[in-house]
């Protein structure tokens, strides 16, 4: 039966997230000036947060929602392992359930 059925797509709308037109980013960017300001943007966000700013600490981000089938319990678990080995910036944006709002706060 294939009347009546609708899939959710599971991603992003290209035309609200493109990086030419983002209202939300510091720098906007195409194919041709992705290196320069994908460093720029990421400059930006170091100085948002207060980390300190330099293009050469790897920096990883996550944005998404803190529930159980994201992983946030694994990603808690590898952060201090992550920065104890490596010279690391992280940067997390995310609501959820509660349990997992607690733990990245503490």
């Amino acid at each position: 039966r294939l009347t009546g059925i609708t899939g959710i797509v599971n991603g992003m709308d290209v035309s609200e997230w493109d990086p030419s037109k983002d209202k939300y980013i510091a720098v906007k960017y195409d194919v041709e000036t992705a290196i320069q300001a994908k460093a720029l943007n990421k400059e930006a966000l170091q100085a948002a947060v207060g980390l300190p700013v330099d293009r050469k600490i790897p920096l990883i981000a996550f944005v998404g929602r803190l529930e159980e089938q994201k992983g946030p319990d694994v990603m808690a678990a590898a952060i201090p392992q992550i920065m104890a080995e490596k010279n690391v910036q992280i940067v997390l944006l995310g609501t959820g359930k509660k349990k997992f709002e607690r733990l990245f706060r503490d």
